[in-house]
């Protein structure tokens, strides 16, 4: 008796069925990923929106609206990905795997946006805050009450200085009051008429601004990069259950053509005789 032994694919520790579980929890993984990258963008966008509307480079805009995008994508890819991991659909599989390099890039690209701007923060507000900050409150209704936030939340006034008022637009057309009323320690109407350090913080908001928007990329480039890496593993998993899917089939197809010439099934293997 000749005897021929073929092992099952889809068996053991390394079969299909394995590499679809944890496939499966990788998935879960990254579908959880993907919603704190959503959520943490639409945050930045509505919760930070103050700091866009001061900046006037569009780094830290593009940053936070590529988190929501990539989160987005992110999900609908985690979707389908349970699809053709239930289907065991190679085509769907290619299509998962696809995806996940596009976030793989997106999210590289945003971390990457996040630290060179991070870099470039202090140069950015030494040129432009002054201008926006000060020149433009008054005339634009969302830088002012951007500005007349931040004085309130971070405790200082005027750009550099409390004295940037001085020379400001809005100055010459109040000229009974020194400072906004939002650079007052303890804020009502008209208090902006003393600028005495006992009324107002003599602190510009320039320090705590970059402070708290180079903190908050720091935040955007570290999520984006760790996760990035995480589509690593997903792509390595996929392939695996690819090649076990692979193997599975031309297994069935062996399976079948031994069966018309009398081979036998037995424990996970097939003997012929």
């Amino acid at each position: 008796m000749s005897k021929t032994s073929r092992k099952d694919p889809s068996a053991g520790c390394c079969g299909v069925t394995a590499w679809k579980y944890v496939l499966c929890i990788y998935n879960f993984v990254f579908l959880l990923s993907g919603c704190l990258v959503c959520g943490l963008g639409v945050w930045t966008v509505l919760e930070k929106g103050l700091f866009i509307k001061l900046l006037t480079v569009l780094t830290y805009e593009v940053t936070s609206w590529l988190m929501v995008v990539t989160g987005s994508v992110g999900v609908l890819t985690a979707l389908l990905g349970y699809t053709a991991i239930g289907l065991e659909n190679r085509c769907l599989l290619a299509t998962y795997t696809v995806l996940l390099v596009l976030v793989f890039m997106f999210e590289s690209i945003t971390g990457l946006l996040a630290y060179v701007y991070q870099e470039q923060i202090d140069q950015d507000l030494n040129k432009h805050l002054y201008e926006s900050f000060i020149q433009e409150y008054g005339r634009e209704k969302d830088i002012t009450n951007s500005v007349d936030t931040i004085q309130r939340e971070f405790d200082c006034c005027g750009a550099q200085s409390f004295a940037d008022w001085r020379t400001s637009n809005w100055s010459a057309e109040n000229p009974g009051l020194k400072v906004p009323d939002s650079c007052c320690k303890t804020e009502s109407p008209g208090c902006g008429v003393r600028d005495h350090p006992s009324n107002i913080p003599y602190t510009g908001c320039i320090h705590r601004f970059s402070d708290e928007l180079s903190d908050h990329l720091l935040l955007l480039g570290v999520v984006s990069l760790g996760l990035a890496l995480l589509q690593i593993f997903g792509v390595i998993f996929t392939a695996c259950l690819f090649s076990r899917l692979n193997k599975a089939e031309k297994y069935s197809a062996v399976q079948t053509n031994s069966s018309s010439s009398g081979a036998i099934m037995y424990n996970g293997q097939w003997n012929t005789s």
